[in-house]
């Protein structure tokens, strides 16, 4: 007798159709940094990366077809790429891309597979999971080997084990400060790098849009994303903490867009998206009051920023809606 296969849950619907979303934009993207990649090893990484999300979305197509599920829209590459736009960015920015956007992954996928309850859901984000890591180790490797990788400050070793005595450990506002925690640097360094790559996307893209309100919600964002990197600035200097370096300029001079507008609106979104999440686990594992209400401001900043970029997909009919549940009220109304 044949076993009926048990039906996707709605979290199992929803983490398949993101990532097949999130995968078809990496698609594009590096299908352009594939083509105007100058170094041969990066360009191999390019390769890598392109091969793996392809690879992705033939998984998820395949999944979307048996279960009977449209298939997302996505960023085919025919339509969301400009083949014979110029190079935008540079060599250490698709590197550092790969990192991030590897970084992304892992993260995700692991959720994918924690809310997974179907045994083949969970095989096929444990594969996807496994490669990311993989891919984020090269990439890493190799920036260290051309020496772009940028590695978080380095602290005294503990010696012994300390006990908090003073309430004052929590506070952040008045009076003396007490010294970073280890943790808190390294979120504050991650996310300030975060910020350095997400200015540098924007700027690129205010760069080549020819759409003038669009270039503006770019410019805005440059602000927005200045803004952060000056307050974790000004936070680490206080602590005698060296802030994370940053690259050579890694924005060309192009005034040509290699990817349609759509497509750079929704890598910004999902920059955004990236970033709130960052804060909110920096967040959940600081212990100084100025420090969780700097993270707040931040959320609060992005989130904002995050919301008019949906309005401007929105208006121009780009946004396309991702998995729901039925309106019931509404069935039940037009029933009658």
């Amino acid at each position: 007798m044949k076993t009926k296969t048990i039906r996707l849950t709605s979290a199992e619907i929803a983490n398949s159709w993101h990532t097949y979303m999130y995968d078809s934009m990496v698609e594009s993207v590096m299908t352009h940094f594939k083509q105007t990649a100058e170094d041969a090893e990066v360009k191999l990484m390019v390769e890598k990366m392109l091969e793996t999300v392809q690879k992705h979305l033939h998984t998820l197509e395949k999944l979307f077809c048996e279960e009977g599920i449209a298939k997302p829209d996505g960023f085919p590459v025919e339509k969301h790429v400009h083949m014979d736009a110029p190079k935008l960015f540079s060599d250490v920015f698709y590197l550092e891309y790969i990192n991030q956007m590897t970084q992304f992954k892992i993260s995700s996928h692991m959720t994918s597979i924690v809310m997974a309850s179907r045994h083949d859901i969970q095989r096929l984000f444990t594969e996807f999971i496994q490669e990311a890591i993989e891919l984020n180790g090269n990439v890493r490797t190799m920036m260290k080997e051309k020496g772009v990788h940028i590695r978080p400050p380095y602290m005294e070793y503990p010696k012994k084990v300390d006990y908090v005595e003073k309430q004052n450990f929590l506070t952040g506002w008045l009076g003396r400060r007490r010294p970073l925690l280890a943790v808190e640097a390294a979120y504050l360094v991650m996310n300030s790098m975060n910020n350095e790559i997400a200015k540098s996307t924007l700027t690129g893209f205010a760069q080549v849009t020819k759409d003038p309100e669009i270039r503006n919600f770019f410019i805005r964002g440059q602000r927005v994303t200045s803004d952060i990197i000056i307050s974790i600035f000004d936070v680490l200097q206080e602590n005698d903490i060296p802030a994370s370096m940053t690259w050579d300029t890694v924005v060309n001079d192009s005034t040509v867009a290699p990817f349609s507008e759509q497509l750079m609106l929704f890598l910004i979104h999902t920059l955004s998206g990236i970033g709130m999440a960052m804060y909110g686990q920096a967040l959940s594992l600081t212990m100084r009051r100025d420090l969780a209400a700097l993270y707040l401001s931040f959320m609060g900043k992005a989130g904002a920023y995050a919301e008019d970029g949906v309005n401007l997909m929105i208006e121009r009919g780009w946004l396309e809606q991702p998995p729901h549940f039925l309106d019931r009220q509404r069935l039940i109304k037009e029933s009658n």
